[in-house]
């Protein structure tokens, strides 16, 4: 059992961790950068991060001998709490890309889009 614990906090450090942290600091993909914003890279860095922290709770816990009483307490208190978190960070970086993209003012002088009635 301590095989396979060791081996998921090997595996979640080399995925997620460079991961979290390079999207922190602002690099994504060029397809991820031409459809998000730059915050909503940060932002999905940060959710990444808590994923992680949130996936190496029950490991860490089991690898320390924690009595089972204290480990219940530990994995009820953060294990679901951490991994919603973590989504509730990527939906609203969503959800804040996607209000942004709606409310950018057009260049002046250009056509309204297809379907928008001239205010004239």
């Amino acid at each position: 059992m301590a095989v396979f614990l060791w081996c998921w906090i090997g595996l979640f450090t080399a995925v997620l961790l460079p991961l979290g942290i390079a999207m922190l600091r602002g690099w994504a993909p060029k397809r991820a950068r031409r459809q998000w914003s730059p915050a909503r890279i940060r932002v999905q860095g940060v959710a990444v991060l808590v994923l992680y922290v949130g996936g190496l709770v029950r490991a860490v816990a089991e690898l320390a001998g924690m009595p089972s009483e204290a480990a219940d307490l530990l994995l009820f208190a953060t294990g679901p709490q951490l991994v919603f978190l973590s989504l509730g960070l990527q939906g609203g970086a969503a959800l804040t890309d996607w209000f942004g993209r709606r409310t950018q003012p057009r260049p002046f002088g250009s056509p309204p889009p297809e379907g928008e009635a001239s205010r004239c």
